[in-house]
């Protein structure tokens, strides 16, 4: 299926490693001219050659920290002074730290208030317009299954990625009659770097072996294993591309079945 990409612009966040990394590959495989961002120019340097490698692509980085308001700004004007927009927007940050609802401290709190939710709301507000003024456009974040079944010892994750979702399902009620169709993906326990931290967090509070952690985890998905990233970045680049043209404002899991209760 011909996804309709070349010649769009898409900008994906968090794009330099793991799920942003191969969303950005996979989009830059169907033709589109890919921006990624972070906070790292060693890791967004490695990332551009890897995916003008494997996709012959054209790729652009900006080095950007996504929970500062001025860092967005700058990217923003940065990227209208030279393309004048884009057409669709992989919105991605790294997920906030492990904690208890009690024990997590009022800077972990605003931290990550900035970075997992302010962060996609000043990214709406710094493109959306833009994609309003080019006839319409895409947006897909990418949040969690935290969202729709809470996981132990993640409250930031938990609390911010439902605000991310109810922020966007708003935004996509508003903008839907422009052509700027928005919706949430919502990764379950898939294999990144991020992963192995929680893995290696649990095991210790747990006093168990990271071995003993993951199998007991793997267990709980009803297909018996952890998710890969290029199978969420093949929902996220559907719902970027043309070929998405009637969903909007949902929450979807690329879980493997592990949320249990529908919501």
């Amino acid at each position: 299926m011909d996804l309709q990409l070349r010649e769009k612009i898409i900008l994906v966040t968090g794009g330099s490693k793991g799920l942003g990394l191969a969303c950005a590959k996979l989009i830059a495989l169907e033709g589109a001219t890919v921006f990624i961002a972070s906070r790292n120019e060693k890791h967004l340097r490695s990332a551009a050659a890897s995916i003008m490698k494997e996709s012959g692509g054209t790729v652009s980085w900006f080095k950007c920290d996504v929970s500062k308001e001025s860092e967005i700004s700058s990217l923003a004007s940065d990227i209208m002074k030279s393309n004048g927009g884009i057409d669709g927007m992989v919105i991605n940050a790294g997920g906030p730290p492990p904690g208890g609802a009690i024990t997590i401290s009022e800077e972990d709190w605003r931290q990550a208030l900035s970075q997992n939710l302010l962060s996609a709301v000043r990214l709406c507000k710094a493109f959306v317009p833009s994609m309003k003024e080019r006839g319409g456009g895409r947006v897909v974040a990418i949040t969690s299954v935290s969202a729709k079944q809470p996981i132990e010892n993640l409250v930031l994750s938990n609390t911010t990625r439902l605000g991310v979702i109810g922020y966007l399902k708003t935004l996509a009620g508003e903008v839907g009659k422009d052509g700027i169709l928005i919706n949430s993906v919502l990764p379950g326990p898939t294999l990144t770097g991020r992963l192995e931290g929680l893995l290696e967090d649990q095991a210790r509070r747990q006093d168990r072996t990271v071995a003993a952690v993951k199998e007991e985890r793997q267990q709980a998905i009803p297909v018996g294993r952890f998710g890969k990233p290029s199978e969420l970045a093949a929902l996220v680049t559907f719902l970027i591309s043309s070929r998405n043209s009637y969903i909007t404002g949902q929450a979807i899991a690329v879980d493997g079945g592990y949320v249990q209760f529908p919501l």
